[in-house]
């Protein structure tokens, strides 16, 4: 069996070669203090049990706050726990389709999308954008008509593209009307550049009765192994997607909430402040990275969102690219594989900027020379 090509093995192939990682984007920072001394002070004899399916009551009432000090008007059985975002997208998955389903996928995509839905037996119908150009909505919702659900990053891991709330209003409406699940992965919430202030309040406008809302705290908090975020939609799609994800065991880890639960309540001015403090770092890592590349030969996209970069080459192939610059001892990520036809070459690799700034400054340096 050929092994395939994903990020994940590039990780490893950076630390084979004591590469500087820039393709497997896990923040490279340490999680707030706040949230740390409040993991390390919880009565760990009480709150190492089973909890409600749904997710501890007192995770899911913090969330509820949180989302209410952003300007978004929810209640509490619109909000459940899940293990992280993939968790959610598996609940909402499984608890509405049966193996076989049709799922519309934008493409590029986050690989762990497409590898989810093959595990799943599902069949995916992707929706080709031309890297460089905006996602067509209007295409998104006519392919609604024709699958059984779809899977939306917001921002988008590569492209960094937004969906305006005026958009999600729209997908949710047609969701609706055209019964077909709509899921808005919302991982990289916090990294919208030109958003200056922590306002949902247009989420009380969509139609949650086909469409689920996931979001995570692995990126926001620097916790990818803790496995805790939420998911917002429908009182009925919650009781259904319970039942489904106990039994997976996708809820959550108990001690996890009940830590995230007493910082938002306690900490959120604090919690806040280390997000704004993380994206000045990012943006500055950008900044310098887009500096570097270019002095190489490289054309970076402009990004809008989260932490990853498009990088324009002129090499025979992505992977050539990508060999290239390993032999300079930094790893980066063949668009290609972001495609369902992943021998296609697409003339870009994608980096990640998630790194320290002691990190960046090495890159530049190399890159520089």
């Amino acid at each position: 069996m050929t092994k395939q090509l994903g990020i994940r093995e590039l990780a490893e192939r950076a630390k084979a070669e004591g590469a500087i990682d820039l393709a497997q984007g896990v923040i490279d920072a340490d999680p707030p203090k706040v949230l740390l001394d409040t993991m390390r002070e919880l009565p760990l004899e009480t709150v190492s049990r089973y909890d409600n399916k749904r997710g501890v009551l007192k995770y899911r009432e913090a969330v509820l706050n949180y989302l209410k000090s952003r300007n978004w008007n929810t209640n509490i059985d619109n909000v459940m726990s899940v293990a992280g975002a993939m968790a959610g997208i598996t609940s909402a998955l499984v608890t509405d389709l049966k193996p076989g389903a049709k799922v519309l996928l934008p493409e590029p995509f986050f690989i762990a999308h497409k590898l989810l839905l093959e595990a799943l037996g599902y069949e995916v119908e992707y929706l080709p954008t031309k890297l460089g150009d905006a996602l067509d909505w209007e295409a998104v919702k006519t392919k609604m008509s024709t699958v059984d659900a779809a899977i939306i990053t917001t921002p988008s891991n590569p492209t960094g593209q937004v969906a305006s709330a005026q958009i999600l209003q729209g997908l949710s409406e047609t969701a609706k009307k055209e019964n077909c699940l709509l899921i808005l992965d919302e991982m990289y919430r916090e990294f919208i550049w030109d958003e200056q202030e922590r306002n949902d309040a247009e989420y009380s406008n969509l139609d949650l009765s086909k469409t689920v809302v996931v979001r995570s705290w692995s990126k926001t908090f620097a916790i990818p192994g803790w496995r805790i975020g939420f998911v917002v939609t429908s009182p009925e799609r919650i009781e259904e997607m319970a039942t489904k994800h106990d039994a997976l065991y996708l809820g959550g880890s108990t001690i996890a909430q009940h830590a995230i639960a007493t910082t938002l309540n306690e900490h959120l001015d604090e919690l806040n402040q280390y997000v704004d403090d993380l994206r000045k770092t990012l943006l500055g890592n950008k900044e310098i990275l887009e500096k570097a590349f270019t002095s190489y030969g490289l054309i970076p996209l402009p990004v809008t969102a989260t932490y990853y970069m498009l990088l324009k080459h002129d090499r025979a192939t992505d992977m050539d690219m990508v060999e290239e610059l390993i032999t300079k001892k930094i790893v980066t990520t063949p668009i290609n594989i972001l495609f369902d036809n992943s021998t296609k070459n697409t003339g870009y690799i994608r980096i990640h900027f998630a790194v320290t700034n002691g990190i960046t400054q090495k890159v530049a340096a190399i890159l520089e020379k």
